[in-house]
């Protein structure tokens, strides 16, 4: 394999570097400007001499035309985004230019070098607000109820219209909440963070009963590289998930329970959303992804229960 992956200095590329990299036959580019992503994430695989930092942004169409032609990958891993879902939702130029300008530069810097293959990752988000539905691959009409999910839903368009038109072969997957070693973001990780600027107290936004599925991100990696051998379609669209979920209360008692921390006073800022554009419940069907061979290997509570202990251990973790 000799990939490109965008954003691979951050919290999924850094782990699809490192899995590319075991393979002795593979080569690997990283294209990541540091805003979320970190060089200490890529410091071992980058002292790979099979590996190289290429730094850049994808809001520069030249920088982004530069690296593909030169890296001539037969695939490209495009990762990079706004991961900050709750931030996007304050400024909603985030995920408009991170997600739907970036990925038209990708898409283009592709089309001219006749890059073949493409990942992308998109999330439950393009499906909207449906806490009765277990969503498959197939619902629709796809109505986001935030920037972030619009975004993905407007990539994913493009893409698909570039598989078609431009003969490439594109994997698009629409991840659960993501979670273990090197995340920048997400519930636990905050509440760690602020946990550890507050023993005694611990802010939760909304009630606490919102409830989804959160998985492993060595299931993810495992996912994407399953569905590469198995499926060729112009476009293959699978949703990854857990078949179980948490709450955010149930994640903030592992949390207290895993620092030590079981009598932090849980204060709630109500409400059935944590923030504006949040979806409370989300349900996947599985059955394309299942019927094809491949399920996660951990729950969404021994995902969550791991990247919590693994945050914990990671002296560059969870700060305030």
């Amino acid at each position: 394999m000799n990939a490109l992956v965008t954003g691979g200095a951050g919290f999924i590329g850094s782990h699809i570097v490192d899995t590319i990299l075991h393979d002795p036959s593979s080569e690997v580019v990283i294209f990541d400007n540091l805003t979320s992503g970190r060089s200490s994430f890529v410091a071992a695989a980058t002292r790979d001499r099979r590996c190289t930092f290429v730094p850049g942004d994808l809001l520069d169409a030249n920088a982004v035309r530069r690296v593909v032609k030169d890296a001539a990958p037969d695939i490209v891993f495009h990762l990079a985004a706004n991961p900050d879902i709750a931030r996007g939702a304050l400024e909603p130029t985030l995920d408009f230019q991170q997600t739907i300008v970036a990925t038209f530069h990708v898409l283009e810097a592709m089309r001219l070098a006749r890059s073949p293959r493409l990942v992308f990752t998109s999330g439950s988000g393009v499906y909207g607000d449906h806490p009765d539905v277990a969503t498959a691959e197939t619902f629709g009409p796809l109505l986001p109820i935030s920037m972030y999910g619009a975004s993905k839903l407007a990539a994913e368009a493009m893409i698909s219209s570039y598989a078609h038109m431009y003969g490439l072969t594109a994997y698009i997957f629409r991840f659960a909440n993501v979670v273990g070693a090197r995340q920048t973001h997400g519930v636990a990780f905050d509440f760690i963070r602020k946990l550890r600027s507050d023993p005694r107290r611990l802010e939760i936004l909304g009630d606490g009963h919102q409830s989804k599925s959160y998985i492993h991100v060595s299931d993810v990696v495992s996912a994407i590289l399953f569905v590469l051998e198995k499926d060729s379609e112009p476009v293959n669209l699978y949703n990854v998930a857990t078949d179980d979920y948490v709450t955010v209360r149930w994640i903030a008692d592992r949390v207290r329970e895993l620092m030590g921390l079981p009598d932090a006073q849980l204060i709630f800022t109500g409400g059935a959303r944590g923030w504006s554009g949040d979806v409370p419940v989300v349900r996947f069907d599985l059955s394309k992804i299942h019927d094809l061979g491949w399920s996660a290997r951990q729950s969404s509570r021994d995902a969550v229960r791991r990247s919590i202990g693994e945050m914990l251990s990671d002296p560059a973790g969870p700060r305030p």
